[in-house]
């Protein structure tokens, strides 16, 4: 296993297996710096950004003239791709790349509620969370590209879950060792218990949204998983989707949960990301959470996602009858 880790300090820049390097933030992310994706990379280039990609769990790549090629051949460097599965935000010529977009004047929006909170009317804004945490086999990341940044708000917020494991004291260490949490689809974030503001409050909308409603069965995964590569493990917990810990008494469930739930969403240990155009973000999602702050509801912006394949196989349904490996209808939250 890899012990070494990215020791940079903030906007520092250093030299990488021939790769420059900038750190995004104290403890995670980092900035590849002139790599040319417009052409295919060698081998030893192509190694070395998955190797500080496992370091860092989050790489920034910043080309204005960034295109879908460039994104389809830096997804490649980290796996397959998944196919894209919400057909009203897919590529027709691509099945991998998906569309995000918001159009304030789109007659049926994308989203299906629209939030109030710290003083702004926003749409699409997505509390705290790692991708699918509502699914038994989990994506290993995601590839983000901003086509048009928002003019104002817009940030995606990340915190790493390893850094946030190392905070915990030994006592909750050894407390939290083994227990499973139960996840559960939810779309109404008000219903969310973990990890939104204490403001947030749902806006009445004229128009209906355009979403489609699903219904996942409830799925349980580990509170702390163990990156294979590195040993460093990780508090896998996504507010967004979190319902209670599996064999414990509610209340005393839900008292933990909120505990932990604010220790791993503490914003001052997040990096927010403040989008150029056609910037991409590749993130690892066995370990890092993220955020969408949202946009104000007058405020475009539009962005292009591949999704990486992968399965950490240590999720399952809360039904033990259900094959966690069966086909299912997967989307993107």
């Amino acid at each position: 296993m890899r012990e070494e880790r990215m020791m940079l300090k903030e906007d520092e820049v250093q030299e990488r297996a021939g790769l420059k390097v900038r750190a995004l933030s104290p403890g995670f992310g980092a900035e590849i710096i002139g790599v040319d994706l417009s052409r295919p990379l060698d081998d030893n280039m192509a190694n070395a950004i998955r190797d500080i990609w496992i370091e860092a769990g989050l790489l920034l790549f910043r080309d204005p003239d960034a295109d879908d090629e460039a994104q389809m051949r830096l997804s490649r460097l980290f796996g397959e791709m998944e196919p894209a599965a919400t057909a009203d935000m897919n590529d027709p010529n691509n099945q991998f790349m998906m569309t995000l977009k918001y159009d304030p004047a789109d007659g049926k929006p994308r989203f299906q509620t629209d939030y109030h909170f710290g003083g702004h009317d926003r749409a699409g804004y997505i509390p705290w969370h790692w991708d699918q945490s509502f699914m038994p086999t989990i994506v290993r990341g995601a590839v983000l590209r901003m086509e048009k940044p928002a003019t104002q708000l817009g940030r995606t917020g990340f915190i790493d879950a390893i850094e946030a494991y190392e905070r915990l004291s030994p006592g909750m260490k050894e407390k939290i060792d083994g227990m499973e949490v139960v996840y559960h689809f939810v779309t109404d974030f008000m219903q969310c218990k973990y990890g939104v503001p204490a403001d947030l409050r749902a806006l009445a909308r004229d128009t209906p949204s355009g979403g489609t409603k699903y219904d996942f069965p409830p799925v349980v995964h580990p509170m702390v998983i163990t990156q294979r590569e590195t040993g460093r493990k990780a508090l896998k917990i996504s507010p967004l989707q979190a319902q209670y810990i599996l064999g414990m008494d509610r209340a005393e469930s839900d008292s933990l949960l909120a505990e932990l739930a604010a220790h791993l969403t503490d914003e001052r240990h997040a990096y927010f990301h403040d989008w150029q155009k056609n910037d991409m973000l590749v993130w690892d999602n066995w370990r890092m959470i993220h955020h969408a702050e949202g946009v104000p509801l007058n405020v475009p912006r539009s962005a292009r996602r591949t999704t990486i394949m992968g399965d950490y196989a240590v999720g399952r349904y809360l039904d033990p009858t259900l094959d966690r490996n069966r086909a299912v209808k997967r989307i993107v939250d």
